[in-house]
């Protein structure tokens, strides 16, 4: 199926060649125009009297020029509010830990803003759904640009409070977070016992800042708590809106790398689009594909999951290339709708009056290979949510893993709600990046999964996120409650034949290796017992890499080697990428994922629809030989 949505942002009105500049827009394929449709700018001066007349002129123009609209509608931010209610006793703004201070962006909490929300969206939609121009609505809730997280940096320094930071302290949020842990723990003491914690009583109870906390329990609930008011607002919104636009395609917009600051969870949110019949606009792509990929692709994962469409939105400026490169992406995904801000593909007209340059000439010339449709995947990688929700987002340290992977095979992230709610169902591969700790009922789904037939190569152990083990997962590897860590410098030797690449690597060095596994375990790579070692120790003989097998067809694969993937002669430590051959051996062994290996002069490779096609360092997207 076409793509049914391209979508320009900042289509230049007020104009004596707006209709032109429409009619070229038009005519490059793009479907809609998106205006920034602010709330203070159709219900000005009092609650109740709307003025219509400035959004009619263009909306308008766009309907001459054989367009659709699509209307970002502000309210949330502070600049899309108008001053009748900036200054009304209702209004309350978010308030932040850091300083108790409050800022004019509106609490999402706020039961009254909720009430004017329903109203205005009901007015909104009563006065233009009959023109029938709408191709989709985006609501702008919050954020500094209306996205569905907290504020990021604001805008316009000076004119408010605001920062990066945890902005839940205002008199409804504390109730709410007393509310949600009352109901969760039922007693002070029982929240006391979990939290390591001296609360006399639920009223002493209110957010506090990460650093503050007094276990990592008490942190990741508060951290679950501020993630899921967001998700439930998005959830209200979307709610009101598809009331109110009963047949139109709503997308909800978000953005980051679900930083703890911003409260967001993009598997969440899908979810919540999902139930609403809705989808996800992300605001995260730039010029490279790769980066585009471990940006986007969890996010689509997690829409296709659970059913949601998928939009996407550049961060900033784009090359002739990066259009191309975001063309190809969208062309592999099969998301849904593509969205451009006007000076991502067109100029100002020039002498002649037109608006095209080299950015519209990619553009137009890919555009034809946009399809809507599901990614044909076998291969599973663990997104570790948890350990992201503790730093500053998903760590880099996945990205080199994640990013390698993709120019294997197509490869799909999940994060642990994905994978509590059975999304391993459909793959035939989990690969686990090093992944410090998660939360114990993700890695029982992974025992569950492999216990059914599915196959898992982890990259190092997992605990529990107070760093305990979890007795079930490690025995899914052979790991026993006796079993032990050795820690230092040992060459291993690849011991069993099955994975050939792999063994044609004969030794390696790494740091770490298990002793006193399970019986029924494989070891694929170890060191023997060697009692004459330096200054008379003894090294335990020990397994790096081991598996166990299960009568059902499933497979574990435990990896402890070195986790670089090229080889740097230059390198403090240079280690052999064993790592590599091993990931090429277990996807060919366990999947029928198509081989994307890359020729001279390719970024990558993908499907689109059925034929193999490769994106050029050059930019052009050719079919693969």
């Amino acid at each position: 199926m076409a793509i049914r949505e391209i979508v320009i942002q900042g289509v230049p009105f007020g104009r004596e060649d707006t209709p032109d500049i429409l009619r070229q827009v038009k005519e490059s394929g793009a479907t809609a125009v998106q205006i920034y449709t602010f709330w203070r700018d159709f219900e000005p001066h009092a609650e109740g009297q709307f003025e219509w007349d400035y959004f009619d002129a263009q909306v308008k123009q766009i309907q001459e020029a054989g367009l659709q609209w699509v209307p970002f509608l502000l309210m949330g931010p502070k600049y899309a509010a108008p001053d009748w209610w900036l200054s009304d006793p209702r209004h309350k703004g978010l308030v932040c830990l850091e300083h108790g201070k409050e800022t004019p962006i509106e609490s999402i909490w706020n039961p009254a803003f909720r009430e004017q929300v329903s109203r205005v969206v009901k007015a909104f939609a009563e006065h233009y759904l009959p023109w029938g121009v709408i191709q989709s609505v985006q609501p702008g809730i919050c954020g500094d640009y209306g996205e569905s997280i907290m504020p990021v940096h604001g805008n316009w320094a000076g004119d408010y409070h605001t920062h990066g930071g945890y902005w839940c302290g205002d008199e409804y949020a504390v109730a709410d977070f007393r509310r949600v842990m009352q109901a969760k723990f039922g007693t002070v003491k029982a929240l006391n016992d979990a939290w390591n914690s001296r609360y006399a009583d639920f009223d002493a109870l209110r957010p506090f800042l990460p650093h503050k906390t007094t276990s990592r329990t008490a942190l990741f609930d508060e951290l679950r708590w501020y993630k899921d008011s967001m998700t439930e607002y998005v959830d209200f919104w979307l709610g009101t809106c598809r009331a109110a636009f009963p047949d139109t395609p709503i997308y909800m917009c978000v953005g980051g790398n679900e930083e703890p600051e911003h409260a967001s969870d993009f598997a969440a949110q899908a979810k919540v689009c999902a139930k609403h019949g809705a989808g996800l606009r992300l605001t995260n792509e730039c010029n490279r594909f790769f980066e585009n990929y471990f940006l986007t692709a969890y996010t689509h994962a997690a829409c296709e999951q659970y059913g949601a469409y998928l939009g996407l939105e550049p961060v900033g400026g784009l090359t002739p290339e990066g259009v191309c490169a975001r063309m190809f992406g969208s062309a592999v995904y099969g998301n849904r709708q593509m969205m451009y801000y006007y000076g991502n593909v067109f100029q100002r007209p020039d002498e002649q009056g037109s608006i095209y340059n080299a950015c519209s000439e990619s553009f137009m010339k890919y555009l034809p290979l946009l399809r809507e449709g599901k990614t044909v995947c076998d291969v599973a990688f663990f997104w570790p949510g948890l350990v992201g929700a503790l730093g500053r987002g998903i760590p880099d340290g996945i990205r080199p893993l994640a990013t390698f992977l993709r120019r294997f095979t197509t490869v799909m992230p999940l994060n642990e709600q994905m994978i509590r709610d059975g999304g391993l169902s459909r793959f035939k591969l989990l690969i686990i990046p090093p992944a410090e700790f998660t939360d114990r009922e993700t890695l029982h789904a992974i025992c569950e999964y492999v216990k059914n037939g599915g196959k898992v190569l982890a990259v190092g152990r997992t605990a529990d996120i107070e760093l305990d083990p979890v007795e079930e997962y490690d025995a899914l590897f052979g790991i026993l409650p006796e079993s032990e860590t050795g820690v230092g410098g040992t060459r291993f030797t690849v011991t069993d034949p099955r994975f050939a690449r792999f063994a044609e690597a004969e030794t390696y060095v790494g740091g770490h290796g298990m002793f006193g596994l399970h019986p029924d375990t494989v070891e694929i790579a170890g060191c023997a017992l060697n009692p004459h070692n330096l200054s008379g120790t003894t090294t335990a003989a020990m397994s790096n890499t081991f598996m166990r097998e299960y009568p059902s067809g499933g497979a574990a694969i435990m990896y402890m080697g070195p986790m670089n993937l090229e080889y740097d002669p230059q390198a403090q430590r240079a280690y052999k990428p064993v790592l590599v051959s091993l990931l090429q051996d277990v996807l060919e062994a366990y999947t029928d994922s198509a081989e994307l290996f890359t020729q001279a002069g390719e970024q990558a490779r993908g499907y689109i629809g059925d034929a193999l096609y490769a994106l050029r360092d050059d930019g052009e997207i050719t079919k693969a030989e």
